[in-house]
């Protein structure tokens, strides 16, 4: 008989086989491995004959301790207690098998062969000989379902999320863990999405976008801005990502622009630019939310002895020791001792560069006519085009010369007040002569005008101030405040464009009032009373209306109970949208911890349910258990910091081969087009020949000339 092709259990791949076979085999058949207790105080014994029978010497490693935890749950469904359940479980393990014999029919038919045929390609499948081989496989894998779904409860999920006993650590079986709030770090984000027909990984200085994305591109900044507006009509954030002709992301446009919760390991789409654009920012610029005497619960979280610094998401993200990156990324490194903390060069990266800058004065070029649909009025007619430099090359057309110069950046990045000198030539190079492509600018002058409209009237001076910013002025922002991260990502799908970032919920924010942070003690006299919350009120497990789900008083003796806002209800829609984030929040808090079931071990043991026998053979096998638990709980927490610093690895080792594409020189040879061409791709007659071009960027030979 075939074993059956169990799926992952409470134990799992716990012991060699050549540890088992170390056993006593004398006292094999009569050993006691396991005492089971019931809610009565029923105690079953379970023999090491009934565990691992006659597969003990092979077959695959996790095999026999599928197989204990396999004796223990069918054990505990022939209890009488649980009578029901097991008929119901019967009965869904028969329609099973139904399921797989009509299966089994439809290939048949399908396929121009016998029911037989079919049914025992499908037996195979299963890992079974026969229909009761196949109706016990499935009537354990109904029991095993709702065994670990009835173990989650929530209680445990809320121990899962916060760091509680069903998490803790011992001397016997090795780590615990902190939770998924401190380990996953989970953010919500909003983001508008324009997406680009161009692939963003293709091409990092000559992409080209269309005339609608172009259009796009500068509607919806101007639209974030408040352009024409005043503070009061302007339009809300989520109105613009609500609009599926601004937004291109049409499932997080149903949502005002709301994504799911965005955490360290559980990707869920989210590309590199995106996740460690966020968490780039927030490690490296937002010092509010890392001042420790503000938010002691940032700074608290660092395994590194950088306590006082102003970089704790850094140190909270948990980087190895051994940290090793190549030689073209080691470049951007001030100090190249510093590799060997990934901490430290991470931040030795971002901080040497600064945070992108985009000045708000490429929104108005891009918004305008001849320069999104490459127009131009020559003798007082607006006209397509008829002169096409270099050969019609659209790289050169300037809503392309702009996109790439401004936009086309997968460094994360934030608006700035400033114009740029498509618009206002005489400010083409404050550095240097104007139509020197040497001393291009990529950030533009202030602009009073620009500083004037109401998306840059909110005060980002303590979070970005001058020193990190690279000028004193404030940066774009919501009308509820948020600072309105921008970076281009994705390499093909549905996130390939720009978006725009707002921070909804930082994971080191333990209590705020609205977008705002607040402290302890203000949570703690406010939390009655006003719709402020905590970290783990906010990810709470509940729907509005269940009695655990956080409210406040707004009655005037108390008697009138109001929901607060959290990642659940934060968008006031229907009880169905509460219900899938209360599910999509559950799964990722069960899933983060790939050892789960270690603890499910831990715990089961030491709350006496399940004891070890006292024969000898039971002594070799607990031994062996708790030391495999250790060693897996110990390889989980290393191999999640590998990977993650790979992953950064990556990013920035992309980020440096970009700057390298898009670098300029001296010769004007680089690939990244000067906006001298786009100041003066309208400025000529239909002839590119002519005269009038000698010795201009336009002539052979010149920087705006391609052979």
């Amino acid at each position: 008989m075939k074993k059956k092709k169990l799926t992952l259990g409470l134990v799992t791949s716990l012991l060699s086989i050549g540890a088992l076979a170390a056993c006593n085999e004398v006292t094999y058949s009569d050993g006691d491995i396991l005492h089971y207790t019931d809610a009565q105080g029923t105690v079953t014994k379970i023999t090491a004959e009934e565990i691992f029978g006659n597969q003990r010497s092979s077959g695959v490693a996790s095999t026999d301790f599928d197989k204990v935890y396999e004796v223990l749950i069918r054990n505990y469904y022939t209890l009488p207690k649980n009578a029901q359940f097991l008929s119901e479980l019967k009965a869904l393990a028969q329609k099973d098998v139904q399921d797989i014999k009509d299966q089994a029919q439809k290939n048949a038919d399908s396929n121009g062969t016998t029911y037989l045929e079919e049914f025992t390609k499908l037996l195979s499948s299963n890992g079974v000989d026969n229909v009761n081989e196949l109706y016990q496989a499935k009537l354990y894998e109904e029991e095993k379902k709702k065994f670990e779904s009835d173990y989650e409860t929530n209680e445990t999920i809320e121990q899962m999320r916060d760091g509680g006993p069903v998490y803790k650590g011992s001397s016997t079986y090795g780590v615990g863990s902190d939770g998924y709030l401190v380990e996953q770090m989970p953010y919500t984000i909003s983001h508008i999405l324009v997406k680009l027909s161009e692939a963003s990984n293709g091409e990092h200085a000559q992409a080209t976008i269309t005339e609608s994305e172009s259009s796009k591109l500068g509607q919806v900044m101007q639209l974030l801005a408040g352009q024409g507006k005043d503070e009061l009509t302007r339009t809300a954030f989520t109105t613009i990502a609500h609009n599926a002709k601004l937004s291109d992301d049409t499932t997080s446009a149903e949502k005002y622009g709301q994504l799911s919760v965005m955490d360290r390991t559980q990707a869920d789409s989210f590309v590199n630019e995106f996740k460690f654009g966020i968490y780039a920012y927030e490690a490296l610029y937002n010092q509010v939310n890392q001042n420790a005497e503000l938010n002691p619960y940032a700074a608290s979280v660092t395994t590194h002895d950088n306590t006082g610094e102003a970089y704790q998401l850094l140190s909270k993200i948990k980087f190895s020791a051994d940290a090793t990156y190549t030689d073209a990324s080691k470049a951007h490194a001030a100090d190249e001792t510093e590799l060997a903390d990934g901490e430290h060069y991470i931040r030795n990266f971002f901080s040497g560069t600064t945070i992108g800058r985009i000045p708000y004065g490429v929104a108005m070029a891009l918004a305008r006519d001849d320069v999104s649909k490459n127009r131009f009025t020559e003798d007082g007619k607006t006209s397509q085009m008829s002169w096409r430099v270099n050969d019609g090359n659209s790289a050169f057309f300037p809503r392309n010369i702009l996109f790439n110069k401004y936009l086309n950046n997968h460094r994360v990045a934030v608006v700035v007040p400033n114009e740029i000198p498509y618009n206002d030539p005489s400010i083409a190079h404050p550095e240097g002569t104007a139509g020197d492509y040497t001393t291009e600018s990529f950030v533009g002058v202030h602009s009073d005008t620009y500083a004037a409209l109401p998306g840059f009237q909110t005060n980002t001076k303590d979070v970005l101030p001058a020193a990190i910013l690279g000028q004193d002025d404030n940066v774009l922002t919501t009308e509820r405040g948020q600072i309105v991260l921008v970076v281009r990502a994705g390499s093909s799908g549905s996130y390939e464009g720009i978006h725009f970032m707002v921070i909804d919920r930082s994971a080191l924010v333990e209590y705020a009032s609205g977008s705002e942070m607040i402290t302890a003690a203000e949570y703690e006299a406010a939390k009655d009373t006003e719709d402020v919350n905590s970290l783990q009120e906010f990810y709470t497990i509940y729907r509005p209306g269940e009695a655990d789900f956080p409210t406040y008083n707004i009655g005037l003796f108390g008697s009138e109970d109001e929901a607060k806002t959290t990642y659940i209800n934060q968008l006031r829609t229907s009880d169905a949208n509460y219900s899938d984030n209360v599910r999509t929040l559950k799964d990722k808090i069960k899933g983060y911890n790939s050892n789960k079931n270690t603890y499910m071990f831990q715990r089961l043991i030491e709350e006496g349910n399940i004891k070890w026998g006292t024969h000898a053979i039971a002594s070799n096998v607990k031994e062996l258990i708790e030391s495999w638990i250790k060693s897996q709980r110990s390889k989980g927490v290393i191999d999640t910091r590998d990977n993650f610093d790979k992953t950064w690895a990556t990013y920035i080792e992309y980020l440096t081969a970009q700057d390298q594409a898009r670098a300029l020189n001296t010769k004007g040879t680089q690939r990244l087009i000067s906006e001298t061409c786009a100041i003066g791709y309208n400025q000529r007659k239909s002839d590119k020949n002519s005269g009038d071009y000698a010795g201009s960027e336009w002539a052979n030979g010149g920087a705006c000339y391609a052979n």
